[in-house]
């Protein structure tokens, strides 16, 4: 991947096309299919349930550990079906936008319109800017420094190869979708509280069949809900937060502390990693890796995501592609610590015992 420039004056010479000038440009990849929406969201509520089955129903550990394979696949699935749900690009029709995006939500447990504004208006507005998109942001050494030993080892285990899960579970999804208190609700609109009133229902129901359909003991009771509820639910707090990470943090990639230069820089195209996946990822997750055509224009739906990223590459040549591997993720964590907002680079995390013992 080129290092992407972190000054906000060469940076403007990145994309000779301005945002709006390739939205325009984008704007046949906007056209949305009902039909196909409906039949992906059938196809995925079916895996759903067919996981589901093979863990309640057939009570043989080989069946049931597949089942909890298809039962995350289809989480993971559903979730990015709703996503563009919430983001009104899934079909033509508003109204079944969000009803689509309600049902579709419920297995990952995400509050509809919590959701909506945290990520629609807050992320998509302002991705990379420090101050507006919480979502990953970097502390810069200084505040790294100011904060409680136990938040700071807090912040080590997030930037760590297994953060993400801990990360999206704490901080987005418990603070900021489920109940969120007065401190981090965005407001106190009806639909908040009575959206995190519906996933809990649901969950409530879904480990209610889980001990229903159970063999009566206790160890199959328990590994019933831990295959069919708790180790999926974790895996997809582990995979959104994976995946978002990914998507906005590499060492060649800018935070901005300053909207102007933030702007300048075009920071809602380069701001966005491009991955190059195998087929086989973009089938299973809906092409959700083709993210610079996603953050360039929320409008475009999943099913034309890959074409419109293939125009795009066109249009933006220089844009970076990342190869996705084990290799490539290690060197982020490594590497992608706290961000050095005055340079505009990535730094470590402070190593207090190397102090100590100077």
């Amino acid at each position: 991947m080129s290092p992407i420039p972190g000054n906000p004056d060469t940076a403007t010479t990145l994309t000779p096309l301005s945002v709006a000038k390739l939205r325009e440009i984008l704007t046949e990849y906007c056209t949305r299919s009902t039909t196909l929406a409906v039949t992906l969201l059938t196809i995925d509520i079916a895996l759903f349930i067919a996981g589901n089955a093979l863990v309640g129903l057939t009570h043989a550990l080989g069946w049931q550990l597949l089942g909890m394979l298809v039962i995350t696949v289809a989480i993971v699935r559903l979730f990015i079906v709703g996503h563009d749900a919430c983001h009104m690009s899934l079909t033509d029709h508003p109204e079944l936008n969000k009803w689509m995006g309600r049902l579709s939500f419920l297995p990952s447990l995400t509050p509809f319109a919590l959701w909506r504004v945290g990520h629609n208006v807050v992320h998509h507005g302002f991705n990379n800017l420090k101050g507006r998109d919480f979502v990953w942001q970097p502390l810069d050494p200084e505040e790294f420094e100011k904060l409680s030993k136990p938040r700071q080892w807090l912040e080590r285990v997030y930037r760590s190869p297994l953060g993400p899960l801990p990360y999206y579970f704490i901080e987005i999804w418990w603070n900021k979708m489920y109940f969120p208190n007065k401190a981090y609700a965005p407001g106190d609109r009806p639909e908040y509280f009575w959206d995190s009133v519906i996933v809990t229902v649901f969950a409530a129901g879904w480990i209610g069949w889980l001990v229903h359909t159970a063999e009566p003991t206790a160890g199959a009771i328990t590994l019933a809900v831990v295959l069919g509820f708790l180790i999926p639910f974790l895996v997809w707090n582990w995979t959104i937060g994976f995946v978002i990470y990914i998507h906005h943090t590499h060492p060649d990639t800018i935070w901005y502390s300053d909207k102007s230069s933030w702007m300048k820089a075009q920071g809602i195209i380069h701001g966005t990693v491009r991955y190059d996946v195998k087929p086989i990822w973009n089938l299973l997750l809906h092409n959700i890796m083709e993210h610079g055509a996603h953050h360039l224009d929320a409008r475009i739906p999943l099913y034309r995501l890959k074409a419109a990223q293939a125009k795009l590459a066109n249009l933006v040549p220089n844009m970076p592609v990342v190869e996705l591997s084990f290799k490539t993720y290690w060197r982020t964590v490594r590497e992608c610590k706290l961000f050095d907002f005055k340079n505009q680079r990535w730094v470590g995390f402070p190593n207090h015992n190397a102090k100590s013992h100077a």
